[in-house]
């Protein structure tokens, strides 16, 4: 299959784990950056993607939804992938703590509007000194004024 057949492929909402796992083997990074975005990639496939050399493509592997923990975990080292480490509701607690205290204001808004992160970080987050972090904490579903 070639790329332009792949990218086309990808696009297929039924695509199976089987068939994303192989086109995740392209050397073309988009090619592997639309499988980490496909909702029906395999976590297995996801944690092999977590070791690629393109940037765009561990930001999706960040925030799907199939990403395990231990690979947030691993990822989270890297500032540049704490926005979208932040909004994956398999992030652990002690992350999302992490970066509820971030200097990026993007990353705080993103940890608020995670529907995992905990009632005591959201309460701070409410006060925070942006009106966008202020804003994305009542979006999440556990927070009631």
């Amino acid at each position: 299959m070639t790329d332009i057949e792949m990218l086309q492929a990808v696009q297929n909402p039924d695509l199976d784990a089987e068939t994303l796992d192989l086109m995740s083997k392209s050397e073309n990074p988009f090619v592997r950056m639309r499988v980490a975005a496909h909702p029906n990639t395999s976590t297995q496939t996801l944690i092999e993607l977590s070791n690629d050399d393109s940037a765009y493509v561990l930001e999706f592997v960040c925030e799907h939804l199939n990403t395990p923990e231990n690979v947030l975990v691993k990822l989270s080292e890297y500032e540049q992938f704490a926005y979208w480490i932040g909004g994956n509701p398999n992030t652990p607690v002690s992350i999302l703590e992490k970066l509820s205290q971030d200097e990026e204001e993007n990353t705080r808004s993103s940890v608020a509007v995670n529907p995992n992160t905990p009632l005591d970080i959201l309460e701070r987050l409410k006060n925070d000194e942006n009106e966008d972090v202020r804003e994305a904490v009542k979006k999440n579903p556990k927070f009631k004024e």
